[in-house]
């Protein structure tokens, strides 16, 4: 996939490590969640092309207007779109695309943790937490994460912001969604961890906010649900 688009009026929130803390990566984050579920701001908040590629650029965001989502793996961009038909247009970005909400990060080098067990989504966040304890990085701050391999009970949706009434919580964002679910795939989540910006990038008591790519589909959607499949890796940034 191809470079995308960035920077119109945003609202830029450096969500790097905390002072004192072990600094592989500082995430930027453009927009936030309370707005555009609480306030209907859903304007662009970022041209994606203006911050990717990075280089080596990791990212996941919603488009303005709540038209789909995007997701950056590795400097490369993937839209989705929500068709009428309730089927998926996924494509790169054009060179003038926008986010209302997009989180982004360049992480140069990742490290690897294989699981050696599943990992049912309920506790995918404190999986994580505790990887980031085990090898000494901060858990204070916000950190990109990937995850590669196995997922069983795979749900995803894509918004479609033509069907959303303003006000509404996420699930009312998943309604007005092309959505799905998968029992098992191999595939790549992107997405981020942190403890400190629930309302911002991630959603009321949930410390991730993930995006799904499988390219062979292809598909591309924000996660509501996985079971990380024993002998899947979660990445981290190497130090």
């Amino acid at each position: 996939m191809s470079p995308l688009a960035s920077c119109t009026p945003s609202s830029e929130t450096a969500a790097g490590p905390a002072p004192g803390a072990p600094a592989a990566v500082q995430v930027r984050s453009f927009g936030a969640l309370r707005a555009i579920m609480h306030e209907g701001q859903t304007g662009p908040a970022v041209r994606i092309g203006d911050v990717v590629p990075g280089p080596r650029a990791f990212g996941v965001g919603a488009l303005s207007g709540l038209r789909g989502e995007v997701t950056v793996v590795d400097d490369a961009i993937w839209t989705s779109y929500a068709r009428d038909d309730g089927t998926l247009d996924v494509r790169p970005a054009g060179a003038e695309e926008e986010a209302t909400l997009f989180v982004v990060a360049n992480v140069a080098r990742w490290q690897e943790a294989t699981l050696d067990a599943d990992v049912p989504d309920g506790q995918i966040d404190a999986r994580i937490e505790a990887l980031l304890r085990e090898r000494g990085l901060d858990t204070e701050g916000a950190v990109p994460v990937q995850v590669r391999g196995g997922f069983r009970d795979l749900r995803w949706h894509v918004i479609d912001g033509k069907k959303l009434t303003p006000g509404g919580g996420h699930a009312d964002h998943v309604r007005a969604s092309v959505s799905g679910a998968l029992p098992a795939v191999e595939g790549v989540l992107v997405g981020f961890f942190s403890k400190h910006h629930h309302g911002v990038f991630t959603h009321m008591g949930s410390n991730t906010h993930f995006h799904v790519v499988l390219p062979e589909r292809p598909l591309m959607g924000h996660v509501d649900g996985v079971t990380l499949a024993r002998g899947a890796r979660i990445l981290l940034p190497a130090p």
